[in-house]
């Protein structure tokens, strides 16, 4: 079974003293690989230094897990079962970037032959200080930008992804403007990024609008819960301009959204959520219209009389 091995860099940065300006960037955002058991991978990651003057940058690990539904990661000290930690190999982890300048640090993944199938993640931190150091001062003395790993080693591996709810929040009255929110639960034992649309539908089956479901491309690791959301506004819209989007897009009476999502080799999900609008501004104008048309016959009734 084809599985992959997704080295994800996710530049965040931890806030651990004032001299945050030295910190490293380092790219790239996410690198794509495929493994085996047994297997040893090679890439490399590049750090750039953007300050005035060369620095010294230390390479280390961090474990993380994610937090909240919104997938941020909480980063804790390396203990026995960050497996992943004990497989990363870097050739230095003390690198000297002139200023202005990036340097490329290759680093090997080796994958035990014996290890279980499914998802293994870490974290790989850069900072102008190396841990020991701040270990003995027992203070926050230096800022990491951490990079987020994670690993899927092929074999008895299982791809799946539940919908727990699909929700609509209409931010109006008179137009289709909404936010879209579904949380999803990774029941299997690899990360997914969930791919498809947000598409909404008038009440003739016309199409409004077509939104990305994961523009951002978050993952949802195996055993936890997150929460996407995709908002679809129209602001600054005069009253002419309102009325005439919900007459172009027939934007009236109930709506329909419809989820579309895929993740994996072949998962699929759909649902449907409704919602109901009510084109004030475009009725208003056909009122006003009908009333003047009313008023312009009868004067023409008079005349005739």
């Amino acid at each position: 079974m084809r599985t992959y091995l997704t080295i994800g860099f996710c530049a965040l940065t931890l806030l651990l003293s004032p001299y945050i300006g030295r910190a490293a960037t380092i790219s790239p955002s996410t690198i794509e690989l495929t493994s085996a058991r047994g297997q040893e991978i090679e890439s490399a990651v590049t750090i750039i230094n953007t300050g005035a003057s060369e620095q010294v940058y230390f390479l280390d690990l961090l474990g993380f897990t994610p937090t909240e539904e919104t997938g941020t990661p909480a980063f804790a000290p390396i203990d026995p079962t960050d497996e992943l930690a004990y497989w990363i190999k870097f050739p230095t982890k003390e690198v000297l970037v002139p200023a202005q300048s990036k340097v490329s640090v290759p680093f090997q993944v080796i994958v035990p032959d014996d290890v279980p199938s499914g998802g293994y993640y870490i974290a790989i931190t850069v900072s102008t200080a190396p841990t020991d150091v701040v270990t003995t001062n027992g203070a926050t003395i230096e800022a990491k930008t951490a990079m987020l790993v994670f690993l899927t080693v092929e074999g008895e591996t299982t791809e799946s992804l539940a919908l727990l709810e699909f929700n609509v929040e209409h931010k109006g009255t008179t137009l289709p403007q909404s936010l879209f929110s579904f949380r999803v639960q990774n029941q299997g034992n690899v990360h997914l990024t969930p791919e498809g649309s947000v598409k909404l539908k008038g009440p003739f089956g016309n199409v409004i609008a077509v939104l990305d479901a994961n523009q951002a491309q978050g993952r949802v690791l195996p055993d936890s819960t997150r929460l996407f959301q995709v908002l679809y506004e129209m602001n600054g819209l005069s009253f002419m301009e309102r009325a005439g989007y919900q007459l172009s897009h027939l934007a009236i009476g109930p709506m329909t959204a419809e989820l579309h999502l895929s993740y994996g080799t072949s998962g699929e999900i759909t649902a449907e959520a409704s919602i109901w609008s009510t084109p004030w501004e475009l009725i208003s104008i056909l009122v006003g219209g009908l009333l003047v048309l009313l008023a312009l016959f009868r004067k023409r009734q008079k005349k005739s009389k």
